[in-house]
């Protein structure tokens, strides 16, 4: 084990393999809440099967009907992450034991950016290092898929938990761990009834393992981005993550491995590069088994009917906003007469763009409309000035 810090390009020893994951399940709350998975390089699918009707009863002699099943593959394909560090050359030429325990420190350091890593990819979407959209991890992440929110509120952050609990049951799913942001714990310890704490597992600064018998974790990883304050869902059975069992792990003596141009060449600077590399996957079998307690999204509107003033009656009013909203309902919207008046019907849409259905229009001219705020949306409150139009 003496030359892994003398070659090229190496795998860790298996033995540190295992230390090092051990050590990611202890730093990142997806690892604490789920099982990990062992993963092939080439990536690993993952059937979810959906049982589309309820189990039949059958008279005896009686005709059976139909069933069926919908089967839907999720691939958990391996997402590269790498670390390096620029050191003095000199440990090349240290002892063995001093080599080895240079291996096993830098091991410990990659594990733990490795479980924030993680946590910030598979929740967020983000690259850790550079805080903006990966374009490998894509849409396969908890923000973008977990659609079912509740906003913020410090004063109910525990209704706002349960909450998201009754979302994710209502979805005929079920709730098995909860990751908080410290935001969101320390708003738990700070709820009192009569002037007694009723959380004080959470207070000062304490990170509880349970809560309500539940597993529950408390890292900052959620609130990377500064949108989630609590996420919630069946993380035992709905979210499955693994690594491969190659973790690489170079010494580089020559060149400029990190394309820093300020520090240069290595050699020049009597310094070697240590790189390390790590393949973990993830995969979301089931959106709706997850919720997120988060920050409103302010929306703004744009709206306006169809039809022709005098000659052709509006059927629907088009709706764009300036971002995704999820959850939409045609009871969150009200229309209110103004110089016009009509009457709504049912909403379709998705996205940035929706249109509601009108069922009538009893007098041509303007009408105010307004939407109310929704789980993780906040829509203005002056309602939005629409013009609908009636065939004389």
């Amino acid at each position: 084990m003496g030359d892994v810090l003398n070659k090229g390009s190496n795998l860790f020893p298996a033995e540190l393999v295992t230390e090092m994951f051990n050590a990611v399940k202890g730093k990142s709350s997806l690892a604490k809440l789920s099982k990990a998975n062992p993963i092939a390089f080439a990536g690993t699918e993952i059937m979810t099967f959906n049982f589309d009707r309820e189990v039949d009863i059958v008279a005896e002699s009686g005709a059976k009907s139909k069933g069926g099943v919908t089967a839907t593959p999720v691939t958990l394909v391996p997402i590269k992450f790498e670390y390096g560090a620029r050191v003095s050359d000199e440990f090349l030429h240290a002892a063995e034991e001093v080599r080895l325990d240079y291996l096993k420190n830098f091991a410990d350091g990659f594990a733990k950016k490795l479980a924030r890593g993680m946590d910030i990819a598979a929740m967020h979407g983000t690259n850790p290092r550079t805080g903006s959209a990966s374009t490998v991890v894509g849409d396969n992440n908890l923000d973008s898929k977990a659609t079912q929110m509740v906003t913020y509120a410090a004063a109910s952050a525990d209704e706002n938990l349960n909450t998201a609990a009754q979302l994710v049951i209502g979805s005929d799913g079920e709730v098995t761990g909860i990751a908080l942001s410290p935001t969101m714990g320390a708003a738990l310890s700070g709820i009192k009834v009569n002037g007694v704490p009723q959380y004080p597992e959470f207070r000062f600064g304490r990170t509880p393992e349970n809560f309500y018998g539940m597993p529950v974790d408390v890292n900052s990883t959620v609130s990377v981005g500064t949108v989630d304050y609590a996420i919630l869902g069946d993380f035992a059975n709905a979210f499955k993550w693994g690594y491969a069992k190659d973790v690489t792990f170079e010494v580089i003596k020559y060149g400029n491995p990190d394309n820093d141009a300020t520090l240069g060449d290595l050699k020049g600077h009597n310094q070697v590069y240590l790189r390390a590399e790590a393949y973990i996957g993830w995969g979301i079998l089931d959106a709706v088994s997850f919720a997120r307690v988060v920050k409103p999204t302010e929306v703004t509107i744009t709206a306006a009917a169809n039809g022709t003033s005098g000659s052709v009656t509006s059927t629907k009013i088009a709706l764009t906003f300036n971002v995704d909203v999820y959850g939409l309902k045609a009871e969150h919207i009200t229309l209110a007469d103004g110089t016009g008046s009509a009457t709504k019907g049912a909403l379709t849409g998705s996205g940035k763009n929706w249109e509601l259905a009108l069922t009538a229009v009893a007098t041509q001219g303007n009408v105010s409309l307004t939407i109310a705020d929704i789980g993780g949306f906040d829509f203005p409150s002056t309602g939005t000035t629409v013009a609908v139009y009636k065939a004389s």
